[in-house]
């Protein structure tokens, strides 16, 4: 990643996505979202869960809903869906490019994560993956109501990290995130895990 060639240290705080920016784990998630929507009368497509990629269980349940015609309980799809999820955790790999600014910056810039993902999993991932004493705030779908396409996520970690989101910088796969940071003042990068540079 060309970033790992620029001096990081004038921005206030480092900000990282979890899944497609840290992990390398969105085909496991992308595989549990079809077998379980699958499993109930929905066949989704990759390019649905690029789109969404990034949102809240919950509403990607309500537009699955809104765009098939379908009736399904959020929470009960959410929970099977994270179900299969967990099964699939010894399979995530941490993207190195990524983690090695972490590692640099790391006691010398306060570090951050806004992910799409649930507490209920990234409390489990990140101990397991021994990145959790990396950041100094995690915020997940669960903190926020309106979600990463919003400036909610982002002025809550200002607010916790003590920083100004306009001096900070963010790192996400999706379009989701990266509309969110920019809506919020932060400076963004959009990571592409399957580019080498």
């Amino acid at each position: 990643m060309a970033t790992l060639n620029r001096d990081l240290n004038h921005f206030e705080a480092l900000i990282f996505d979890l899944d497609g920016t840290l992990l390398d784990s969105m085909p496991l998630h992308n595989k549990a979202w079809m077998d379980t929507l699958s499993d109930n009368g929905v066949d989704v497509t990759e390019d649905f869960l690029m789109e969404t990629a990034g949102m809240a269980s919950l509403r990607i349940i309500s537009i699955v809903n809104q765009r098939f015609g379908k009736k399904l309980d959020p929470k009960t799809i959410s929970a099977q869906k994270r179900q299969k999820y967990l099964k699939t955790l010894d399979q995530v790999k941490i993207v190195e490019p990524v983690f090695s600014i972490i590692k640099n910056y790391h006691k010398k810039l306060p570090l951050g994560v806004i992910t799409g993902g649930s507490h209920a999993v990234v409390d489990l991932l990140l101990p397991k993956l021994k990145l959790d004493h990396y950041f100094d705030s995690i915020i997940c779908a669960d903190d926020t109501k309106l979600g990463k396409d919003s400036k909610e996520p982002y002025q809550l970690m200002g607010s916790h990290l003590d920083v100004n989101p306009a001096n900070c910088l963010f790192f996400d796969d999706g379009d989701v995130g990266l509309k969110g940071a920019q809506l919020a003042g932060m400076s963004i990068v959009h990571v592409d895990i399957n580019q080498p540079n």
